[in-house]
């Protein structure tokens, strides 16, 4: 009689073997325990290809393992997100840790293709070199991962197994990699790399037969407008949470938050059992190892996963005397280290003196009007548009942009006489359409929604737009042309008559302090969305726009600040400066810009706001109905 093993018997039947004791002189061979670790992995019972390292690979002559490199775990899980994202201090062993899960994933897998893409040559050429060739040619199965066909070039890794492992370069151009075929993507060095390289590098992923296709983004951040700050500002943004042994106080090593707190004096006294790291709110020794991956925004975790590491919370930093007091002494501007230098090479944080106008949180909090926005708009909230006091229809005209990712995007607002501005229904009209099918079809919903006035981006191609709209019947007095200026003194948006040079009344709107004022009434739930829309990196809605707004500060040569708004060049924001166009329309013909005052005195303010605040008694952790975990 034939016995049929459940999943569960197999898996106590190879675990009992493994543990089970040899006769004398007949020790289980390497390659026998592979094949019961292989076993393992194909009925499920390994989660991580972590407990392997040791086993299969060497570096620097010792078995490898993750005991000081814990933050990099989540590259080893045998389930991974569809994307990831690393944003890292340097010298964090961050390119090893990509490099070694890549070998692990390509040898465990049969013909498995992975490419990895560095900005230049000579970065790619180092990875191969000094990472990927060391790791297969020091491993202790090497002989079951290559054999004396297999090619090694420093372009390409070959596996026994039918595994690929590329290496390419790519700076202006993706040509160099079009051809390939691949199941996955890793980028090192993104923060340098062209954010129009990205889409043509993925589409090597389009025609994976057998794998689910992922990416991986790695790189030490620089300005808040890089690609590499793009990338994670749509991730899940997780941060290595340390509760404290003596307050129990959640810290969180991100300059928004406990970051800067953390680091605490040099003594000469710092090791593994007193690391120099410092709770923020007791200032007692903190131990990073007792850290742990929170999500800022956990239903992104398995699409987009994003992972911020400091030099701060890595023992090779924290629990050595000397490393930290250097990094100290780059907090202090030694070797003439900026505070900007120290905050990327050394916290991992992207900074050039900007700040994200609004938060992902804020942007939520704000989205909470009770329906869902659609492409087209249903009967239901047509009718329901008519309880507002003042319908227009904004527009932000597109034109390809430098980057070929500027789209025309329409807005339609209300406004209710108690001063709020609602964000009824909005679309990005990203089909290729000649200019007269786009007035056409705006049109359409000027008079679908019965809107009073239409607001909408008077510079570049809007006058020919607005042209044709009045040729099709569109009645010019309802229609509001706006020109965005640079910042300047005086009203924030002013009206600009006729003249012999320029034949047609319209506004003239300060960009800068227009979209700071949205931002503020936008997050004081002044301004209100529909449900919040994102769906996905390839979906992500419309009011995330706005998650690409960056305020810098510049000093003049007068020594005053002057403040300006920047897009972040990997994200789009059409649909928050048609929102931006048509808040200003309202409230300058209605005499009524919001009054942050009254808001703040009314207003309760977020979870997020008391810790910005500096609240020492709420911690990330402490708000799992804000921040997941």
């Amino acid at each position: 009689m034939t016995i049929i093993k459940t999943r569960e018997d197999r898996i106590e039947s190879i675990v009992k073997d493994w543990h089970a004791p040899v006769k004398r002189g007949a020790d289980k061979k390497l390659t026998d325990k592979l094949q019961q670790l292989e076993a393992l992995c194909k009925l499920g019972a390994i989660r991580s290809f972590e407990p392997l390292l040791p086993l299969c690979l060497n570096l620097n002559g010792k078995p490898m393992t993750l005991r000081d490199f814990y933050p990099f775990s989540p590259l080893f899980r045998i389930m991974q997100p569809l994307s990831w994202v690393l944003k890292t201090g340097r010298q964090l062993s961050k390119s090893q840790s990509m490099a070694t899960s890549s070998v692990m994933f390509a040898a465990a897998q049969p013909h498995y293709k992975i490419l990895h893409v560095c900005p230049m040559y000579e970065q790619i050429r180092r990875f191969s070199n000094n990472y990927i060739k060391p790791l297969i040619e020091g491993s202790p199965v090497r002989q079951l991962w290559q054999d004396t066909f297999a090619n090694s070039s420093v372009l390409q890794r070959t596996f026994k197994n039918g595994s690929i492992i590329h290496c390419s370069f790519t700076s202006q151009t993706a040509d160099r990699i079009r051809g390939l075929s691949v199941n996955r993507c890793v980028f090192d060095e993104s923060q340098d790399l062209c954010p129009d390289i990205i889409p043509v590098v993925l589409e090597t992923m389009s025609a994976s037969i057998g794998f689910t296709p992922s990416s991986g983004f790695g790189g030490t951040p620089k300005q808040m407008s890089g690609p590499l700050q793009g990338l994670w500002s749509t991730s899940s943004q997780a941060e290595w949470v340390i509760q404290c042994r003596h307050c129990r106080y959640s810290n969180i090593p991100s300059l928004e938050f406990d970051l800067e707190k953390m680091i605490g004096p040099w003594h000469s006294g710092i090791s593994a059992d007193t690391p120099g790291t410092i709770c923020a709110k007791c200032r007692k020794t903190l131990y990073p190892r007792d850290g742990r991956w929170i999500h800022r925004y956990p239903d992104k975790r398995w699409e987009f996963a994003g992972y911020h590491v400091s030099q701060t919370i890595m023992p090779m930093h924290n629990e050595n005397s000397d490393r930290w007091s250097m990094l100290i002494q780059k907090q202090n501007g030694a070797g003439n280290m900026s505070r900007s230098k120290f905050l990327n090479e050394v916290c991992g944080e992207s900074t050039d003196e900007g700040v994200m106008l609004v938060s992902e949180t804020e942007l939520r909090g704000a989205s909470n009007l009770p329906w869902r926005n659609t492409p087209h708009p249903t009967q239901a909230l047509i009718l329901k548009s008519d309880e507002y006091h003042q319908k227009v229809l904004a527009v932000d005209w597109g034109g390809g942009g430098q980057t070929g990712t500027s789209f025309t995007a329409v807005a339609v607002l209300g406004y209710l006489p108690s001063g709020e501005v609602h964000v009824i229904w909005g679309k990005r009209l990203v089909q290729s359409q000649s200019h007269v099918q786009e007035a056409l079809e705006i049109k359409h919903y000027f008079k679908m929604f019965n809107c009073h006035y239409l607001a909408h981006d008077y510079t570049g191609a809007g006058t020919i737009r607005e042209t044709v709209m009045v040729q099709t019947g569109m009645p010019q007095e309802r229609i509001i042309p706006v020109e965005y200026i640079g910042a300047a003194s005086g009203q924030i948006m002013r009206f600009i008559p006729a003249s012999d040079i320029h034949a047609r009344n319209r506004y003239r709107l300060d960009k800068t302090r227009s979209l700071l004022n949205l931002c503020n009434a936008i997050r004081f739930k002044l301004v209100r969305f529909f449900e919040y829309d994102y769906l996905g990196t390839d979906n992500a809605g419309l009011t995330s726009d706005f998650l690409a707004l960056c305020e810098n500060k510049v000093d003049s040569r007068s020594g005053s600040d002057i403040y300006t708004i920047t897009r972040n060049i990997l994200l789009t924001d059409d649909f928050a400066q048609a929102v931006n166009i048509g808040c200003a329309a309202i409230w300058h013909s209605n005499k009524a810009w919001p009054d942050f005052s009254a808001a703040i005195q009314h207003a309760q303010l977020s979870a997020e706001q008391l810790r910005a605040v500096g609240s020492p008694e709420d911690s990330w952790g402490n708000d799992p109905a804000t921040w997941g975990t």
